[in-house]
């Protein structure tokens, strides 16, 4: 089992689901009552997830869960050019409950979004910065704002999902060539340079020369710091919920931040296909690009809902 567990160190996934893909190979193992698992095929598979429902009375998603680790396992014999083919490729359990993905922006839609955001959320406490009363009152609010804007920009243009927007560092961005380099994530995700849009290059400006400096330390690294340094990323994690909150009033077809990476993947998937699409979403396999095609995209529903809070 050592060599699984290098071969999944490799994938970046964390100790925790390490130990569990490597449990569930070794009962697989026990149950085959082989070591010779680079003879098992793709009807021993299905005889042991008919044991694991009639015998361990398991439920559908448990059982994926133990397919998913199956499936890692003979990747890594692949890998290691032990075995021609992986016997789980073609299996699918019926039954996983879906749920609909409540939209998918088009790149028109995102724009759109981006562009209400400012009027809504940023032009109307511009306006009252404007007023000599009112303008400390405002400052933080305008600064934050700006901040979120900018972020937002981020997530519907570049697909980024909410742990890279909080790592991003000012020298990751490009300005002269018009790039972002969004770096390689610590449990998951691949390095990738994306262009920006142009339509965001005026805003991401005003936040680097004039904004930022009036952040809580502007002379860190970090690209989006929080107003006042005393919660830093929990601070930052705060800034990301108001923004989910705000584009909830604004657009009732918005769900979460992370409908926002769903519907820029789907349109780079058309645009672009498949390969270039996993490049540009940082993915490491081209199965979590495939589960953004139009026949998977009701799948991300239950993971946005579950494990994405904002």
């Amino acid at each position: 089992m050592q060599k699984f567990k290098t071969y999944l160190q490799g994938k970046g996934l964390s100790p925790a689901t390490i130990r569990q893909h490597q449990r569930q190979a070794g009962l697989f193992g026990t149950w085959y009552g082989s070591n010779e698992l680079i003879n098992c095929r793709k009807k021993d598979i299905l005889d042991y997830l008919s044991y694991l429902k009639n015998t361990k009375k398991l439920q559908v998603t448990t059982r994926n869960h133990v397919l998913l680790s199956l499936r890692h396992y003979f990747d890594s014999l692949m890998n290691d050019t032990l075995t021609a083919s992986n016997p789980t490729a073609l299996i699918k359990l019926r039954g996983l409950n879906k749920r609909k993905l409540p939209h998918v922006y088009t790149p028109e839609e995102l724009t759109e979004l981006v562009d209400n955001y400012y009027l809504l959320e940023v032009k109307q406490v511009e306006e009252k910065m404007n007023l000599p009363e009112r303008k400390a009152r405002h400052r933080d609010s305008y600064l934050a704002r700006i901040r979120n804007y900018v972020m937002l920009q981020f997530f519907a243009y570049q697909g980024v999902n909410t742990r890279e927007i909080l790592q991003l560092r000012t020298d990751d961005i490009q300005l002269h060539k018009a790039t972002v380099t969004i770096p390689k994530g610590i449990q998951r995700g691949n390095a990738r340079t994306l262009p920006l849009n142009a339509a965001q290059m005026g805003a991401l400006m005003q936040y680097l020369n004039e904004v930022r400096p009036q952040l809580a330390n502007p002379d860190g690294y970090i690209l989006f710091t929080p107003l006042k340094q005393k919660n830093g990323a929990s601070a930052a994690n705060i800034a990301l919920v108001k923004l989910s909150a705000q584009l909830k009033r604004i657009d009732r077809n918005f769900s979460n931040l992370a409908q926002l990476r769903a519907s820029v993947i789907t349109h780079w998937i058309k645009t672009y296909g498949l390969r270039k699409a996993q490049y540009m979403a940082g993915h490491k396999s081209i199965v979590s690009t495939e589960e953004y095609l139009p026949n998977h995209i009701e799948d991300l529903a239950d993971d946005m809902t579950k494990f994405n809070p904002f």
